[in-house]
């Protein structure tokens, strides 16, 4: 089972950077969380007396995350922020547990190859680097990356590990003990834990953040398989997701498996805004919503009992609406305003008629923005910008996902789940970076390099020992190894000599007449020739 860290007292300022402003535009007083929210409804044509708490957090990462980086800003080392030892080690467990239970299973009709052997973190890191390379370079089928045909080779899949070796371990990846009580999200639960507590401490959100749903494509059976049209996806399981607005940062998400209610005087919808807004309550946190899961009723518990701002769409009909407002006929560009309990409800006709509520606004007030000169409401707007997070995520993640085609459900899971995580540490490694963004593509092929490049690859079978009759083993390096050689002359020089790349990367002018036979990089001999092909930051 993953074991997390202990977080730490998320109040203390100290403990992050980035420093945010904190808004407000009118102090108020603290209300207590047993406060009795007003009964009536009673919705008035009136500016509204709202409530606009304070943001009391400061957002960036941790300073504990801070302190596991010590002064490297390599994204290896900020990718290891969300993926540490005990995620791996984990998978490592499971995994060998998993295969140990096929191989003594007599009843099972695939058994596994006697080559198998038990995986370690090393070989687990590098299944996943090439995982994420097989994303980039798409082919048809898995067998195809292995193919040495010049129009499709890929080689570094090929040097890096065989084939049967990486299909022996996607059959017998695991993440939970199959002994251990079942549920429908049993063999994915271990994973859910760490990454949902993982995301939440290294990294405090921005004052904006939005709840909404996103569906993972899957047509296999599964009793809480969705079909919704308006996806692209149509068929799929739904994850809901607590996201920063303006990174898209997931900071916690739940997968959803038939039912939603957890206290039986919630909605569904409600019940799913509580749970997975519970770790950012009190803090003055502005929470945009869409029309699914707003009411009047939740508006006025976050903002009274909870101090949070909220933001959302809402559907004419809710429970508690204005009915007035409902039945007023506007031209296109006018609204309409109610306002009752510190919630101010709002009418405006576009192409159709639009109902949002907010507890944060005053009244309307019409503004113009960008190409578009049509008039808007100022809380659209907020709205807009606020619910922009998690379709960013969704938008990049659906350009190179991890995920792939499995059976088995839970793998598929995983891999989307993975892929959460490793766009979260690409944002943090913007942030570190103090904003120098870098592709997200180019962020996960230098993630793939660093894993590859940092842990050693093993013996496998496949590569037998030399037999006497064999080529000797001292003549094996000319296939891989590098060797110095003299920089060739030119027609003005008969011994010309470069720059040494070493002592350049560490500010030294010094020259040499040797280089790399294979990399064509001028190095001293032999300390520097050592450095540059033993040590990544030489």
């Amino acid at each position: 089972m993953f074991c997390a860290k202990n977080s730490s007292t998320e109040s203390d300022s100290s403990d992050n950077i980035s420093p945010v402003r904190k808004k407000c535009i009118r102090v108020i007083d603290d209300t207590s969380d047993d406060d009795q929210l007003p009964e009536p409804w009673l919705w008035q044509e009136r500016r509204n007396s709202q409530k606009i708490w304070y943001y009391t957090m400061t957002s960036g990462i941790r300073a504990a995350a801070l302190r596991q980086l010590g002064g490297s800003r390599r994204q290896l080392d900020v990718f290891n922020l969300i993926f540490d030892d005990v995620f791996w080690e984990n998978i490592v467990t499971e995994t060998n547990r998993y295969a140990d239970q096929i191989r003594t299973n007599s009843r099972r009709t695939r058994q596994i190859d006697d080559s198998w052997f038990p995986v370690d973190s090393n070989e687990i890191k590098r299944y996943f680097a090439l995982t994420i390379i097989m994303a980039q370079v798409k082919k048809p089928r898995i067998q195809m990356n292995w193919s040495k045909r010049a129009v499709i080779e890929t080689p570094i899949l090929r040097k890096s590990m065989p084939l049967k070796r990486y299909l022996q371990i996607t059959r017998c990846l695991h993440f939970a003990n199959n002994n251990l009580v079942a549920n429908k999200l049993s063999k994915i639960r271990p994973v859910i834990k760490f990454l949902n507590q993982q995301f939440k401490e290294v990294y405090i959100m921005k004052e904006d953040i939005a709840i909404d749903e996103s569906l993972m494509k899957f047509k296999g059976r599964l009793s809480y398989r969705q079909f919704n049209p308006s996806k692209r996806a149509r068929f799929g399981v739904k994850f809901y997701k607590l996201c920063e607005s303006d990174s898209g940062y997931c900071y916690e998400f739940k997968i959803y498996t038939g039912h939603d209610k957890i206290n039986r005087d919630d909605s569904a919808s409600e019940s799913v805004v509580k749970e997975l807004s519970e770790s950012v309550l009190h803090r003055g946190h502005t929470l945009y919503i869409d029309n699914w899961y707003s009411s009047p009723k939740l508006f006025m518990t976050l903002s009274f009992n909870y101090k949070t701002n909220v933001i959302g769409t809402v559907r004419g009909n809710r429970k508690h609406m204005p009915k007035d407002l409902c039945n007023i006929k506007l031209k296109r560009g006018e609204y309409a305003i109610r306002s009752c309990n510190g919630i101010l409800a709002i009418k405006w006709k576009d192409k159709r008629d639009l109902y949002i509520m907010t507890t944060k606004h005053e009244t309307v007030e019409m503004t113009t923005q960008g190409f578009n000169r049509t008039p808007k409401p100022n809380c659209i707007r907020e709205y807009n910008k606020g619910m922009n997070g998690i379709d960013l995520q969704d938008q990049i993640l659906a350009c190179f996902p991890v995920m792939r085609k499995y059976m088995k459900g839970y793998k598929k899971f995983f891999f989307y789940l993975f892929d959460i995580g490793l766009f979260n540490s690409y944002i943090l490694c913007n942030k570190i970076n103090n904003g120098k963004k870098q592709c997200y593509v180019d962020y996960r092929i230098k993630i793939a390099e660093s894993l590859l490049e940092n842990m050693p690859k093993p013996y496998y079978k496949e590569r037998r020992q030399l037999s006497s009759g064999d080529m000797p083993e001292r003549l094996h390096g000319k296939h891989w190894a590098h060797f110095p050689k003299h920089i060739d002359p030119t027609t003005s020089k008969l011994r010309p000599s470069k720059p040494c790349k070493v002592c350049q990367k560490n500010k030294k002018r010094k020259e040499t007449t040797w280089e790399c036979k294979k990399c064509k990089v001028s190095l001293h001999l032999p300390e520097c020739f050592e450095l540059y092909h033993t040590i990544v930051d030489f």
